[in-house]
């Protein structure tokens, strides 16, 4: 979600969704969360958006259980490997990145007739350095700004067909009608995959656009406000002199996993990692 919005509704709701998140980070990885941090001292934050409704308005849903119905034989698939950041702190985060610098989203689109296995990627690092490559080199070089390689956006982009040379972390799979297959096949013929960004045109974004014809709204963004220096390797390094560069918002398969797997546990769709990682390459 990047449009602004006041109100004191919102603001509980995403209050909600951080203590959440805060939570299920602490459970599985230890006493300190990692995708939520209040502001630090060092003018360091992290904290995932919210989502004002769960649901389209035209969404399909058994009025019993509120949950997604569909036609039979057809799902929605949304396949993520996370790349398990560190938001706890600069430091950690920046080393979670060298460490592991990429997740990624993709789909799966199924009818009774076929299944369809494809996504949106891109940074390849062919004609510029990756987004992480880009921003380690600009500190190395002094640049008075160096996380504004991450306002770049990249002309590499390109629609991905099959599986990726990646397993996923988490596969989640919904319930959709005939109508909602077609809405979603006209969506990712008509899109455009020549543009790839950090902020936005990417993996993820299009895995929640087209989650988002098919009724439900996905929890994915995180904003990043950085410190103005921070220490890498024992030596002081710039971030960001230019205030414009101080708070990044972008989507990240680290928050739609966690919000994917605790739809699960809800009943809304399911878990079908195991069923994937069993099928023949």
């Amino acid at each position: 979600m990047s449009k602004k919005t006041t109100g004191g509704g919102y603001n509980s709701c995403l209050l909600a969704v951080v203590r959440w998140l805060a939570g299920i980070a602490v459970r599985c990885a230890g006493p300190k969360p990692r995708l939520y941090t209040p502001l630090q001292p060092d003018g360091f934050s992290a904290q995932p958006f919210s989502i004002m409704c769960r649901f389209a308005p035209d969404a399909d849903l058994d009025p019993a259980t509120v949950t997604p119905v569909g036609d039979e034989g057809y799902y929605l698939y949304l396949l993520n490997e996370a790349a398990n950041w560190d938001y706890r702190t600069t430091k950690s985060l920046l080393f979670s990145i060298w460490q592991r610098p990429w997740g990624h989203s993709w789909l799966i689109l199924e009818s009774p007739r076929d299944r369809q296995e494809f996504g949106h990627t891109g940074d390849l690092g062919h004609s510029k350095p990756r987004f992480h490559d880009g921003v380690f080199q600009a500190i190395q070089e002094g640049d008075p700004n160096p996380i504004a390689y991450l306002w770049q956006t990249m002309s590499d982009g390109h629609f991905q067909t099959g599986k990726p040379n990646r397993p996923p972390s988490f596969v989640w799979r919904m319930p959709i009608t005939r109508r909602r297959h077609q809405l979603i096949q006209e969506y990712v013929l008509q899109r455009k995959y020549d543009q790839f960004g950090v902020r936005s045109n990417n993996c993820t974004d299009m895995a929640v656009a087209v989650a988002a014809l098919a009724g439900i709204n996905l929890i994915h963004r995180i904003r990043l406000t950085g410190p103005q220096e921070t220490t890498i390797w024992g030596r002081t390094a710039r971030v960001w002199t230019d205030p414009q560069y101080r708070i990044l918002d972008y989507s990240t398969p680290d928050v739609l996993e966690t919000d994917l797997r605790q739809l699960a546990r809800f009943g809304i769709g399911n878990d079908v990692t195991d069923w994937y990682l069993a099928l023949k390459r």
